[in-house]
């Protein structure tokens, strides 16, 4: 039984957990919502595609139709929120749900033994940034811990009021699909206990 399980975890993927600390949320709640919108900010766009499309069938689940902004709104962040606003004003969008990925992919994980690896600057100008472990794996130099694991998300409603702003935090996982579920599971739950989604 336990090599089964064992088993499982290996062929699964590591676990993910991901906590979720709301900061401020609307005082009544809005009327019930029926379509939700997500949104992935990153610089990759097959980032953004692999979470939304891993979060789609989660937030189904809690009865919502869902779209994704990767397919209807695919340049949005070319003009920030307020494209996103204006296409949600032109279709039935109740909630938009906007998490920022940007920061969780500008850091590469620490490593203990590691040796310098940079480009050789004649004048000693550029301090190093990236550093190479032993086995190969680059890191950065560290940002505090909490910043570069945290990501905010938001959710606003379908005439771009800010119904809900959290701070999450994404514990490890190996690949993009298990730390998208982990985020979007704890994101609908916090969501549903505020009575922001059904």
């Amino acid at each position: 039984m336990r090599a089964l399980l064992l088993a499982v975890l290996f062929l699964s993927g590591c676990a993910s957990t991901t906590e979720v600390t709301t900061r401020t949320v609307t005082e009544t709640p809005p009327p019930p919502a029926e379509t939700l919108l997500l949104v992935a900010q990153s610089p990759e766009g097959d980032t953004r595609e692999t979470w939304e499309l891993t979060c789609r069938p989660i937030f189904e689940r809690a009865g919502l139709t869902v779209l994704l902004s990767h397919q209807e709104v695919p340049l949005w962040y070319e003009r920030g929120r307020k494209a996103l606003v204006e296409w949600a004003g032109d279709h039935p969008v109740d909630r938009i749900l906007l998490v920022d990925l940007t920061r969780l992919l500008m850091s590469a994980p620490h490593m203990r033994d590691r040796q310098e690896l940079n480009p050789i600057n004649q004048d000693n100008e550029v301090r190093p940034t990236w550093r190479v472990g032993l086995d190969g794996e680059r890191i950065k130099d560290a940002p505090p811990a909490d910043v570069e694991q945290m990501f905010p998300a938001d959710l606003l409603d379908g005439a771009g009021t800010n119904l809900w702003h959290g701070m999450a935090r994404t514990h490890e996982a190996n690949d993009q699909s298990a730390i998208a579920k982990s985020q979007c599971l704890a994101l609908r739950d916090t969501l549903r206990q505020a009575r922001l989604l059904p």
